[in-house]
């Protein structure tokens, strides 16, 4: 019964990991990175929103930068594996910061009407909460260059 049982789990999690259509993963609410299954790019999205302590002059519109980033076959499905593992199995927090200090919001989309989305907030630094969460930044970093992917200060 094990083996059966732990067979159809690994086919099942396969199965999962060839039909998903999009995935998303919004770092600190600021930058949106949305790649297809099946898309050659990626696309990246950046949200020039200003803060509470140097918020945008009154009248000017939040800015927005848009840019693509392309990624293997093979890292698309490890972040996929990523993705689906830190949503499944939810990394521990190892404290809690302000509310307005780290987060990091995941999605898989499957189509057909069905998601998974995760949703981490107030940990400082999203990018080492965990062994997968550093894994994950270091494959989002090496391709995206420049750009705020949770890197705060505070432990």
């Amino acid at each position: 019964m094990l083996v059966l049982s732990m067979g159809c789990k690994q086919h099942i999690e396969e199965e999962a990991s060839q039909s998903w259509s999009n995935l998303t993963i919004f770092s600190e609410r600021d930058t949106r990175i949305t790649m297809g299954n099946d898309a050659d790019s990626s696309v990246v999205t950046v949200y020039h929103r200003g803060s509470f302590f140097a918020p945008l002059p009154k009248g000017e519109k939040m800015k927005v930068d848009t840019i693509k980033a392309f990624f293997t076959r093979a890292e698309k499905d490890t972040i996929f594996s990523l993705v689906h593992n830190l949503i499944t199995h939810p990394a521990k927090t190892k404290g809690f910061c302000t509310e307005f200090v780290g987060s990091l919001e995941l999605l898989i989309d499957y189509g057909n009407q069905f998601k998974q989305i995760a949703k981490y907030s107030s940990v400082c630094n999203w990018n080492s909460l965990s062994d997968k969460t550093m894994r994950l930044h270091d494959i989002l970093r090496s391709k995206i260059k420049k750009i705020y992917l949770g890197e705060n200060d505070t432990p």
